[in-house]
């Protein structure tokens, strides 16, 4: 009977179904309980950014920090699985039940909540996730959520890190920092170079959008579609020449 809840649970969480997933609850079933695949419930509500089921769920004892074991792309922790798709409202209700913003994924190995959010350009996640006391510089070995935000082109964010005291003088794995790499960046058209990242065939279509962010800047965001089915997103900021600005002035003032 436990297993059947935990099922229905984790399929009512699939489906969004607030109401379904209080009933389930209300019926026994454990908020904290994997799926046969491994998924809990708080990070499948994570990851699809479902706020009001993540409430539910840690409203019913579930831990905010407990990692998910599921098959490889669909494990890790809720918060980082949150933060890397910016879902902030959901971001926001962990934060609120007591998750750690310094976190790492892979037991303690992987990537924190801030390197996802700085690494996929989302701005309000970055900005609950400082708000939070998380360490500016706390990624990965060999990566920062300073050095993610400016490869990616994200000025608004540089500009938080920077207020939140990131360390401009730290290097990757290949020597480079942050201003090193907005500098590769800095220039170039965005948009041909996602076309270069996608390595976009003659049979695939494909489609740009583009969004204005509250500093002025875009995110240019390259969809492909291939004839058998595949394809997927690229997407870049452009304000690197802003960044390199930036870090420019903290790398002579520091």
């Amino acid at each position: 009977m436990t297993e059947a809840l935990t099922e229905r649970l984790v399929r009512a969480i699939y489906e969004e179904r607030t109401e379904r997933v209080e009933e389930l609850l209300r019926q026994g079933a454990s908020p904290s309980a994997a799926s046969a695949d491994g998924e809990t419930p708080v990070y499948l509500a994570a990851v699809s950014g479902a706020a009001d089921i993540l409430r539910l769920l840690l409203d019913a004892g579930a831990s905010p920090d407990a990692e998910s074991r599921g098959e490889p792309g669909s494990q890790g922790l809720p918060l980082c699985a949150a933060a890397c798709w910016g879902h902030s409202a959901a971001v926001r209700e962990l934060l609120s039940y007591g998750a750690d913003p310094d976190l790492r994924e892979d037991d303690g190995t992987g990537w924190t909540a801030l390197l996802w959010a700085a690494n996929g350009g989302h701005h309000e996640t970055v900005r609950l996730l400082l708000d939070a006391d998380a360490d500016p510089d706390a990624g990965s070995p060999g990566r920062t959520p300073l050095m993610a935000a400016a490869e990616f082109g994200a000025a608004d964010i540089v500009r938080s890190l920077l207020r939140h005291g990131a360390d401009v003088r730290r290097t990757d794995g290949q020597g480079r920092t942050a201003l090193d790499l907005a500098r590769a960046w800095s220039g170039k058209d965005i948009g041909t170079q996602l076309h270069k990242q996608a390595e976009t065939g003659p049979d695939d279509t494909y489609e740009v959008s583009r969004s204005t962010r509250p500093d002025g800047t875009e995110v240019i965001v390259l969809s492909v579609s291939s004839p058998g089915g595949g394809g997927g997103y690229w997407e870049k900021g452009t304000g690197h020449a802003v960044i390199v600005d930036l870090l420019r002035e903290q790398v002579t003032t520091r």
